[in-house]
């Protein structure tokens, strides 16, 4: 499908100083949004625990606010389901319900309540939902569960196998259940609104984990770019990898600053969406790239900047069907999908449409500067020279045609102006002649015959002899 007819050059680069403004604003201005008021960071990258509740009735989200605050989660978030109005998801930064002094009391406790029994492992996760306990003496589940309620455990009052043997018989290893922060905020919910409901899913990010997620993702985002970039140097040389780079950059930033500007969750979606944004842009990229190199070699007389515009124009078309198609295909996940997928549908619109454009003007305006700064000064002054000189000469030879059609125009009125001028006068010359020929036979006398007389040519050749011989 061509949009733009072969043989047709666009002068993309002379507009480039437009979009290369609009793209360090939109630059510096998604910077200061990440550092001030900064992204809304999901569960994968701040911690914390997130809990889907469904309760019998529906139940007013504002009665829900308070009974979190009053509990102390007043920085939690409630959205309500799109399929379900009596079922809520509900984040709180809280990721556990055990502190480090509250584990060691636990721990003296139940070592306490064992007696003779040594305590061997005593080891809680990290979200305070789980207790791994291994003891000397063989114990049954209910003995244990109830040894542990005395000590002071939170242990889960619902659910199968709260108290689960774990590893070889003679180990004597448990595995508890305990009440985790999704169940003691469920059931303060349910207290305080006076209705029951279901706890169906509860999930919780320690903030060493989310930590640990959100420098990892920073890292992947930095070594694809430098990746990105050596291979940019090898395949072409090294004044294409600067652009495709900045590119890239321009890309993730953009990204980023509309998910600020939008108030979106930036988590391991996000990151997916804009690395995959990344390789997108790349991609369209370096196609730009490689028809400008195959132009390089074919049209050695025109400017970089002149080749950029061809190899845009050729490959055009080419960038607005794919870019259209990939729109096209994420739009109705943008539109009609859950949270988690509309953040990746948004990431991948926006991206492509910031990929698109900085391909053209990000990437090759800089490796056109680039090109004539560093690598080829000379030759960029004499190809403006000739191209100078050849619009000069264009110029001279458009002057002369237009003066040989304006001496062409002016011969052709004259010429015009002097035939009417002859067909004005020939009428005239023929009315005069019999008033003139009339007015001569009219001054002759009257019976005088103007025939002149006739001559015999023997007399007259006889007489002129006659004459030569008197003279001799």
């Amino acid at each position: 499908m061509e949009l733009i007819k072969p043989g047709r050059v666009i002068d993309f680069m002379g507009m480039r100083r437009f979009w290369i403004t609009l793209s360090v604003t939109l630059t510096v201005l998604s910077l200061i949004l990440l550092v001030k008021p900064g992204p809304k960071y999901g569960l994968d990258f701040k911690g914390g625990t997130e809990l889907t509740v469904r309760f019998e009735r529906r139940v007013d989200q504002g009665d829900v606010r308070r009974s979190l605050s009053n509990h102390g989660h007043g920085a939690a978030e409630i959205v309500p389901s799109a399929s379900d109005p009596r079922a809520l998801l509900i984040r709180v930064e809280r990721s556990s319900v055990i502190d480090p002094a509250r584990e060691t009391r636990l721990r003296e406790a139940v070592r306490t309540a064992l007696g003779d029994v040594q305590l061997r492992e005593f080891r809680m996760s990290q979200g305070g939902d789980h207790l791994t306990i291994q003891i000397s003496a063989s114990k049954t589940e209910a003995e244990l569960e109830t040894l542990l309620r005395g000590a002071g455990v939170d242990v889960r009052r619902q659910g199968r196998e709260i108290v689960k043997r774990i590893g070889e018989p003679t180990e004597n290893r448990y595995n508890v259940s305990l009440v985790s922060v999704g169940d003691l905020v469920f059931q303060q919910i349910t207290q305080d609104t006076g209705t029951s409901g279901e706890l169906i899913a509860s999930v919780w990010v320690s903030p060493k984990a989310s930590e640990k997620l959100r420098n990892d993702s920073i890292r992947a985002l930095l070594y694809s770019l430098v990746f990105i970039m050596i291979y940019v140097a090898f395949r072409f040389d090294l004044r294409f990898a600067p652009g495709g780079i900045l590119a890239l950059f321009h890309d993730a930033v953009v990204v980023l600053g509309v998910f600020v500007v939008l108030r979106r969750e930036v988590s391991i979606a996000t990151v997916a969406a804009v690395l995959t944004v990344v390789g997108y842009s790349m991609n369209d990229t370096i196609i730009v790239y490689d028809r400008v190199r195959e132009n390089l070699g074919k049209r050695r007389g025109l400017r970089m900047l002149d080749v950029i515009n061809v190899s845009i124009s050729e490959t055009f078309s080419r960038t607005l069907v794919t870019s259209a198609t990939v729109i096209l295909s994420v739009l109705p996940f943008a539109i009609m999908g859950s949270e988690v997928i509309q953040n990746f549908a948004i990431a991948m619109i926006v991206g492509v449409l910031a990929g698109t454009y900085s391909s053209i003007y990000v990437a090759t305006p800089l490796t056109e500067w680039i090109d004539s700064r560093f690598f080829h000064p000379a030759s960029q002054a004499l190809a403006a020279a000739a191209a100078a000189d050849h619009a000069r000469f264009e110029a001279k030879k458009a002057a002369k045609k237009t003066e040989a059609k304006v001496e062409s125009a002016d011969e052709s009125s004259d010429e015009q102006a002097s035939e009417s001028d002859d067909a004005q006068a020939e009428p005239s010359a023929q009315s005069e002649e019999p008033k003139s020929e009339a007015k001569s036979e009219s001054s002759e006398p009257s019976g005088v015959s103007r025939r002149k007389p006739k001559v015999d040519a023997k007399k007259s050749k006889g007489e002129s002899s006659t004459d030569e011989s008197t003279k001799d």
